[in-house]
């Protein structure tokens, strides 16, 4: 729904852990050219593709550049992105702005990825760090009292907004 959401925009530029068909759905639209990038200009880079068997017949096609997460996640070429805008997805969040997207109900669903290195880089270079989840799932509300497990994937430091359908919380200088 985000990248769907982004198709009017111009000149975006993609660089993440994974993408999907949804990215280059963009770079077809020509939201995604990579040309304002400070770094890896013009080029998508990622270290992952994962989508449907028309993505994968056309990747080859695009601008596409796959890096190791040495390079994807690392702080320092994450940081020359001056204009870098993480969105990430969670599991829950709790009143504190702590995130988990890692367990539900005590059972371990997923693991840190690359969430906690793409926020911190996005609070830091004093863009936005944007973590996006309905808010529901099967088993209830996913802005809880406490995180599951008390396991926190991403701090509340590197949190700038949450994101529902409902709208949206701006978390940055709040108590």
């Amino acid at each position: 729904a985000i990248l769907a959401a982004l198709s009017g925009h111009a000149d975006l530029g993609v660089h993440s852990g994974m993408i999907t068909d949804g990215v280059l759905d963009l770079v077809k639209a020509g939201a995604v050219t990579g040309a304002r990038k400070e770094i890896d200009q013009g080029l998508i880079v990622t270290g992952a593709a994962l989508g449907s068997s028309v993505m994968y017949r056309t990747l080859a096609e695009f601008p596409v550049e796959f890096r190791p997460a040495s390079y994807t996640h690392n702080p320092a070429v994450l940081g020359q992105l001056r204009s870098l805008t993480a969105i990430n997805s969670a599991l829950e969040v709790d009143l504190l702005g702590q995130v988990g997207a890692e367990v539900v109900g005590g059972v371990h669903l997923g693991a840190v990825g690359g969430q906690a290195d793409f926020s911190r880089a996005a609070s830091l270079t004093g863009a936005r760090s944007i973590i996006a989840l309905r808010s529901e799932s099967p088993t209830g509300s996913t802005i809880v009292s406490v995180l599951a497990g008390g396991v926190v994937t991403t701090a509340r430091a590197d949190v700038d907004a949450v994101v529902t359908e409902h709208g949206i919380a701006l978390l940055t200088g709040r108590t």
